[in-house]
């Protein structure tokens, strides 16, 4: 009889009351062929009573200062800790939408043993502006119904696009431990599910999308964190994937088309007329989409930048000090 996977579900936090209860509970709630050895959350300076809610939930806690965090680091210091097979990781917005999200986000790890780590399905909170909405329900690499599996091996479409096929999300995503050993986190400002993602892959081995395992997952930020946001990633994927620039005349341009492709959408969505879904929406997408567009641009160039300038900018850097 073949022992049912133990998985470890891995969680870092920071002033994440807000959902933090109901991700909990989502957890609580799943069931399939697996025995959930443990939760356990890095918590980086948390001062609205996550590392309360966590303990009170059964996890297991360590603190670390709001300095020592890293997307890299922190996760490899909690996977450190680990007793399972399989490491789970979400984030701390992160809702399992069913009882099945970490049944289903593990069977491509059982049915081929060269996928190494699979991600999850994103589907936008209740809550979610219009902007954000159809970026995550039609975004190819986490809002799409139907499954892949990622390879470079036997893959002429890799070297085309390989920012297509080292998509990784750790909002919520598992990975082997023993991959893992050999082949931790990367410690990076940002982005060390691609890079991960990428290492493995062009070590042999495969990732996974899994349609059906499925979180709850949006966040509502206005122009400024948008850019801040963008700013972040694209240096990130510049940096590690070297991702040729935008152009800034294109900037505009791009804003506006984007921009209406979002009040189409909405006015089809919500059966709302066009000129209603305008009315409300019209500006804020504008400026949402620009600012995005802006802080892709500036993130391309993150390097040309004064230190001071790159530290203002980024978004992590102001999470790390509140």
């Amino acid at each position: 009889m073949t022992a049912l996977p133990r998985v470890s579900i891995l969680l870092v936090t920071k002033n994440g009351a807000r959902y933090l209860a109901e991700v909990l509970d989502g957890i609580g709630r799943q069931r399939g062929r697996f025995h959930l050895e443990e939760v356990i959350a890095v918590d980086s300076g948390s001062r609205d009573g996550s590392v309360e809610i966590l303990r009170q939930a059964g996890a297991r806690v360590m603190t670390i200062p709001a300095a020592a965090f890293g997307h890299g680091k922190t996760r490899n210091l909690a996977a450190s800790h680990a007793r399972g097979d399989c490491l789970a990781f979400l984030t701390q917005d992160a809702t399992p939408a069913t009882d099945d999200w970490l049944e289903n986000l593990l069977a491509p790890l059982a049915a081929d043993p060269l996928v190494v780590g699979a991600y999850s399905r994103h589907t936008p909170r209740p809550s979610c502006h219009p902007m954000e909405w159809r970026r995550i329900v039609e975004e190819e690499m986490t809002g799409r119904p139907d499954s892949r599996v990622n390879s470079r091996v036997d893959n002429p479409d890799y070297e085309r696009n390989p920012a297509f096929f080292t998509f990784f999300a750790n909002t919520s995503s598992i990975i082997r431990r023993s991959t893992w050993r050999d082949v931790p986190w990367p410690e990076v400002e940002f982005g060390e599910d691609h890079v991960w993602a990428k290492q493995v892959l062009e070590a042999g081995y495969k990732t996974a999308y899994c349609a059906d395992s499925v979180v709850y997952h949006s966040h509502g930020y206005g122009p400024w964190a948008n850019f801040r946001r963008h700013f972040d990633h694209f240096a990130a994927l510049h940096q590690e994937m070297g991702r040729p620039p935008s152009h800034l005349a294109a900037c505009l341009p791009e804003a506006v088309r984007t921009a209406r492709t979002d009040l189409a959408f909405w006015a089809r969505e919500r059966g709302q007329t066009k000129t209603r879904v305008v009315c409300r929406w019209a500006l804020p997408a504008l400026g949402w989409h620009l600012a995005a567009r802006l802080g892709v641009w500036c993130g391309e160039r993150a390097e040309k930048f004064p230190d001071w300038l790159q530290t203002w900018f980024s978004y992590q850097v102001y999470i790390k000090r509140q």
